[in-house]
């Protein structure tokens, strides 16, 4: 029997705009196929994090291929065509920052000569283009933007601070020689990759995620410890964030899958009355309600 292509699936954890101003999403997807897909580039500056892989062109520039964690900066100020293809069966975790090239002058005080000469050109006037390995503060800044737990005004004032704060470390790392930044030496680099670590194994499979005490083993570090390093990169304990990604996936399950409550509760791993109470808590409304 040939063999079935994997599932694809996408969810999007954070998307802030402003009108004609700054847009940030962060979010995954999995494709179930690599094609390719071409639209016009954004016209200003676009600022993206990737944990997944994908090929790239811009008109006739050399293929760029990309595979994560890594930062890539784009800064186009006409409108300019490119194509991406993103691998097959594999989570493409991403944030996404962009600005429009009028605000980066009149709102930012950016001047957009210096933009244009800090990236790798992609023809004789094409756009700016830089790509490199995420930096630990990207990454940080980058799963923040997924697992932001405010609500309300406070969610859009962190999700526009955050989306800030990923463009100016992608532009720093240009500016200091287009390599990532060291990370902090000893056990604190050490606490700090296994942090992020355990965040992509929790979220690798949210019906059956290694426990806090798995993880600890498996990363070499006392469960405590973990926590508490994972607690300083995301802000939420490692239970509160398997919950969040939980809650998430279940609702757009329902949403956009055609589920019913009980198979999304049994896809993201929660028996179904518990399901009910956790999501009538997180959202405000019980899960037949989204049916």
């Amino acid at each position: 029997m040939p063999a079935q292509r994997p599932a694809a699936h996408s969810r999007v954890d954070a998307a802030f705009s402003v009108p004609g101003g700054l847009a940030v999403r962060a979010g995954v997807f999995r494709p179930a196929a690599t094609q390719w897909r071409e639209e016009p580039f954004y016209q200003g500056l676009k600022v993206i994090f990737l944990d997944g892989r994908v090929d790239s062109r811009i008109e006739d520039a050399p293929l760029l291929r990309l595979s994560g964690p890594a930062l890539c900066l784009v800064w186009s100020a006409r409108p300019v065509w490119g194509a991406d293809a993103f691998s097959e069966g594999v989570d493409q975790r991403y944030a996404m920052v962009t600005l429009p090239a009028a605000s980066m002058w009149t709102e930012l005080g950016v001047e957009p000569g210096m933009l244009a000469r800090l990236g790798r050109p992609a023809g004789a006037e094409g756009p700016a283009l830089w790509y490199g390995p995420a930096g630990p503060e990207a990454r940080r800044v980058a799963d923040q933007l997924r697992v932001c737990a405010y609500q309300g005004a406070a969610r859009s004032l962190y999700l526009a601070a955050k989306g800030l704060e990923l463009a100016a470390l992608a532009l720093a790392q240009v500016q200091a020689g287009r390599e990532a930044p060291p990370a902090p030496a000893g056990m604190a680099a050490r606490e700090r990759d296994a942090a992020h670590e355990a965040r992509r194994c929790l979220l690798s499979d949210l019906r059956q995620p290694p426990s806090a005490a798995e993880l600890a083993r498996s990363l070499g570090l006392h469960t405590r410890r973990l926590d508490e390093a994972y607690r300083r990169e995301f802000g939420v304990s490692m239970a509160r964030s398997l919950q969040e990604a939980r809650l998430l996936r279940a609702r757009e399950l329902i949403l956009n899958g055609g589920l019913s409550v009980s198979e999304a509760a049994w896809h993201v791993g929660y028996g179904p009355a518990h399901f009910s109470v956790a999501f009538k808590r997180r959202f405000g409304a019980s899960p037949s309600a989204y049916c």
